[in-house]
């Protein structure tokens, strides 16, 4: 998948760099939806907070995402999550405003705009709620793909992806316990289903 497309108008717009520390929160779930984020470096989490008290994490950003964009392109007022830093990330920040009349002036432009922003941000959605219904092992190696496909590179019958976060926060995004995240890999790795040499990860390509 591309990381934004070639015809993006939104980083020429008026902006802000931004650094931001790990686990640091950019914006909190219902708070005022004032800015849109592109990340240039690092890997953002996005989630919500059950009535549980549990956090739920529904997708993963980096390097050429959008952090906010499809709320506003809807007329979100709030944000619809909260946003917290994996790693340290690097990003522009651009009034939502500025983006708002920047979408709105050109009606081709919108059209095109709207459906690669919501494709993007419901792949790996889906694709997560999808996981949430099956075993421990499926649910990593679902998660894993999709973080290939939008971050890794193909090579031979492997997708090759450096995991940019530590396994505790990979455990997390899954939904599982790190230990039988540690269980699962290894077990993995031992049907060849996974390579995995330090932080880089060969997943097996379907």
């Amino acid at each position: 998948m591309k990381k934004y497309c070639k015809h993006c108008i939104y980083e020429k717009l008026p902006h802000d760099q931004v650094k931001l520390s790990a686990q640091e929160n950019i914006f909190f779930e219902g708070f005022e939806l004032d800015y849109v984020y592109r990340i240039v470096e690092g890997y953002v989490k996005m989630s919500r907070i059950h009535p549980s008290g549990d956090e739920k994490i529904f997708d993963v950003l980096g390097p050429g995402d959008y952090i906010a964009l499809v709320a506003v392109l809807q007329g979100k007022k709030e944000y619809v999550a909260s946003a917290i830093t994996i790693n340290e990330v690097s990003a522009i920040r651009i009034s939502s405003e500025d983006v708002l009349k920047a979408y709105q002036s050109n009606s081709i432009f919108q059209s095109s705009c709207l459906n690669c922003a919501v494709t993007r941000s419901i792949l790996f959605q889906d694709k997560l709620f999808q996981a949430s219904n099956i075993d421990a092992k499926e649910k990593i190696l679902g998660t894993l793909q999709l973080l290939a496909k939008k971050y890794g590179t193909v090579q031979e019958d492997y997708i090759v992806m450096k995991l940019p976060f530590s396994k505790t926060e990979l455990a997390r995004i899954v939904g599982i316990r790190r230990e039988t995240l540690s269980r699962k890999l290894t077990e993995m790795q031992k049907v060849d289903e996974v390579r995995i040499d330090k932080n880089l990860y060969k997943i097996k390509r379907l």
